[in-house]
């Protein structure tokens, strides 16, 4: 059956186990070679033999798939997709009996006709390397609410993201409510080469029209090594591949944070110097990946120009991390994170205050992180408070309870319930210290209606805007934020105005409905009707 992938019967490709194996591998391979000159009862009769006696879970596995395969043969589809399954039961990691189901159900899906002509879905691939579900990083929840939204919106989406436990990645514990593949890696198989060739091969499995590079950082040259035969994206969620040391170009340098101006796509020796000299200050995964990406390596800089230099376009979150970029890449698309207009309340009046309540201002984020700039505003609140106490300072961290005077932790909330929270707030201050590319609560802060008084660096001033939605100050000056928010203190009026501004810039510029079009431009209709070539199919094993 040319369209399906039997198991090579070949013991390389088969863990050892338990005494009987030499016997159970010798009846793999004559059933087998059986099944190639079209003997498929005695095949099967082999291949039942050594699913039920085969100690080893890897040969069990492949037994039951090349079973599934004679059962497509012989015309039983529903009877091969739960023969695959059950394989897959027996050993995740059973790449035949995966490519095989995976096959058959996109032929039950397909409408009638011969498989490349009019009404084939575009296929989009998005390849993760740091995915983990669920999760507070912002890119991750793009990559998740990308994959969710362009399925909705008809275009065919698989989501291949790498799974090694000790790396800490591909740990996902809620259901994706789109088609995902983890790709299963040990600790022999996680290296550059292993990771290439494994996530080349399930690609390819899949054909993609597009491929989407993400959650990833200083790797993106070896996945885009990986899926090269395919026009793909770079997706840049912050300053990764411009700054290898922390993805923000933030400096330590005699206690003083130091913001740096330099990338490592115009200046890589520079950077270079820079990881050797402070890469240990930066966080256990930030080495890893280094390392696996082979960061360390003279050809480095090389393979990520050309990684740059061979993508369709680079996908960038604001027009600063654009014009950094536009000189290396064929093409840049300002494309910002999409956000669930659905999360947000409709209605943004702001919240009812009695008389003598005290206005509410939130922060959002984590405040053990020295570059969310936490620390600055407690400075800003202590002298506020010095001055009035008619506010009350609110943060999302734990363990819930009064801290001071002026302020309380609510402790950490979800996704799902931070609009809630921001809702009942009056103001919300983004007060980072690093060059973040986006600012995703000051956008949620945006879609609830409520002003934001955040920090003049990054993409906040493009997100935000200066006496627009919000308020600007000069990162880490705590007398500045301090000034901007005892004015939002004194103009209940000014806040409602803000509130109101922000709520049209979000929903111009980051619902996932307005985000969808920029998508849509780059992959053209989601259903091709024009006669698409045709997408092939995975090679068989018994031919």
């Amino acid at each position: 059956m040319g369209s399906m992938q039997a198991a090579e019967p070949r013991s390389a490709k088969i863990p050892t186990s338990l005494g009987n194996r030499e016997e159970s591998l010798e009846n793999h391979r004559r059933a087998c070679a059986l099944a190639a000159n079209g003997q498929y009862d005695g095949a099967a009769q082999l291949l039942a033999d050594v699913h039920a006696s085969a100690g080893d879970r890897g040969l069990q596995a492949l037994a039951g798939n090349d079973l599934g395969v004679l059962q497509a043969v012989a015309g039983d589809e529903s009877a091969a997709l739960a023969q695959f399954d059950a394989a897959l039961t027996i050993d995740p990691d059973c790449r035949p009996a995966r490519t095989n189901r995976q096959y058959l159900s996109e032929r039950s899906d397909s409408p009638p006709g011969r498989p490349g002509e009019d009404n084939r879905r575009t296929r989009i691939a998005v390849v993760s390397l740091l995915f983990n579900w669920p999760s507070t990083g912002g890119g991750t929840i793009h990559t998740k609410e990308l994959c969710q939204f362009l399925t909705a919106d008809g275009y065919d989406v698989r989501h291949f993201y790498a799974a090694c436990d000790s790396f800490g990645v591909g740990r996902v514990s809620q259901e994706l409510p789109y088609d995902s593949l983890p790709i299963g890696f040990d600790e022999r198989s996680w290296s550059a080469a292993g990771v290439r060739e494994r996530i080349r091969e399930h690609v390819a499995a899949f054909d993609p029209d597009w491929v989407i590079v993400t959650d990833s950082w200083n790797t993106k040259p070896l996945l885009a090594e990986a899926v090269g035969d395919w026009p793909y994206f770079l997706r840049i969620a912050a300053l990764e591949c411009v700054c290898p040391l922390n993805n923000v170009r933030l400096l330590c340098e005699d206690g003083r944070l130091v913001q740096c101006e330099r990338d490592q796509l115009r200046h890589p020796d520079v950077c270079r110097q820079c990881v050797s000299t402070n890469g240990r200050f930066s966080g256990g995964l930030h080495q890893a990946e280094r390392a696996l990406a082979g960061f360390e390596k003279p050809d480095y800089s090389e393979r990520l120009q050309r990684a740059f230099a061979n993508a369709a376009g680079v996908l960038a979150v604001n027009p600063t991390i654009a014009g950094i970029i536009r000189s290396h890449t064929p093409a840049v698309h300002v494309i910002p994170s999409g956000f669930d207009r659905s999360r947000f309340p409709e209605e943004i009046t702001p919240p009812p205050r009695r008389k003598g309540e005290k206005v509410k201002i939130l922060f959002a984020g984590l405040v053990d992180e020295l570059m969310k700039g936490f620390s600055v505003l407690q400075s800003a609140a202590a002298k506020l408070w010095e001055m009035r106490q008619d506010f009350e300072l609110i943060a999302t961290a734990d363990p819930p309870g009064r801290v001071n005077d002026s302020t309380r932790l609510i402790g950490w909330q979800s996704q799902r319930d931070l609009p809630a929270v921001m809702s009942d707030a009056d103001i919300v201050v983004f007060p980072t210290v690093a060059q973040e590319a986006l600012g995703r609560s000051a956008v949620e802060a945006m879609g609830c209606g409520r002003p934001v008084v955040a920090s003049r660096i990054g993409g906040l001033p493009w997100v935000v805007g200066d006496r627009e939605a919000g308020l600007l100050f000069t990162p880490g000056d705590a007398d500045g934020l301090c000034r901007q928010l005892n004015r939002l203190l004194d103009d209940a009026e000014l806040r409602r105005r803000m509130g109101q501004a922000g709520r049209e810039e979000f929903e111009r510029r980051f619902t996932w409905d307005v985000v969808l079009e920029s998508y849509r431009a780059l992959f053209g209709p989601a259903v091709n009707t024009g006669g698409a070539t045709d997408r092939g199919t995975v090679e068989g094993a018994f031919n």
